[in-house]
This record gives C-alpha cells, sequence and structure tokens, in this order.
C-alpha cells in the first residue's frame, strides 16, 4: 500500500478540482463508489491499472499522483454539462494521454 499522505490527498484534490463526484469517478474507473472512498482516505491499494487511468483522466503523471514531484501543469477543459458519463471521461482521458505524450516530446527535442 503507498503510504505516502500526498498520494491519497491528491486523488480527492484532482477529483475535486475537476468537479466530479466519486460517482463520476467510480464509474469513469469502472469500480465501486466505495473504492474512490477507500483510495481518497489511503484504506485501499491502488492497482497499475487505475494508476493509469487516473494519470491519463487529470493528465498528471505517476510522479505528481504518488507525491514523488511536485510538477504539475493542469490540462483544462470546460464541461456545458453537469451530467458528465464516463464515456466523457474516457474521452477526456485519451485526449489528456496525447497531450501528456506531446509535451514528452516536447521536453526530448529541446534536450537535442
Amino acid at each position: 500500500m503507498v503510504s505516502n499522505e500526498k498520494f491519497y490527498q491528491r486523488i480527492k484534490l484532482l477529483r475535486k478540482e475537476s468537479k466530479l463526484t466519486q460517482e463520476q469517478m467510480a464509474s469513469y474507473l469502472d469500480v465501486d463508489q466505495s473504492l474512490v472512498t477507500k483510495l481518497e482516505n489511503g484504506t485501499r491499494n491502488l492497482n497499475v491499472n487505475l494508476m493509469e487511468k487516473i494519470c491519463n483522466l487529470f493528465g498528471c503523471t505517476e510522479e505528481y499522483l504518488l507525491g514523488e514531484s511536485d510538477e504539475y501543469i493542469p490540462l483544462n477543459f470546460a464541461f456545458r454539462s453537469n451530467n458528465i458519463q464516463a464515456a466523457d471521461l474516457q474521452s477526456i482521458a485519451m485526449i489528456n494521454k496525447l497531450a501528456m505524450n506531446l509535451r514528452f516530446m516536447d521536453e526530448l527535442m529541446k534536450e537535442d
């Protein structure tokens, strides 16, 4: 189990900053809402698959989520609906993943 307090706080903070409910996040992750509560309270492990999905959804690195880095540049989206569905969040996660890959490639190009 991850023992870093930042980890649990960051999951909750990212969810709240995105104005998502635990139910919406659980639906996106394809888990029960109680698991999201346990993740945010630090009483449940996070597997690799869920870690990747959370990072993609919020456009953050695993290092940031785990508290190993404080570097985070949010990828903001404006929602026009209060009824966000899991499919909407999956689309956002795909876009975020592409944007994060582009950032990574830009950094590699700067190093050359």
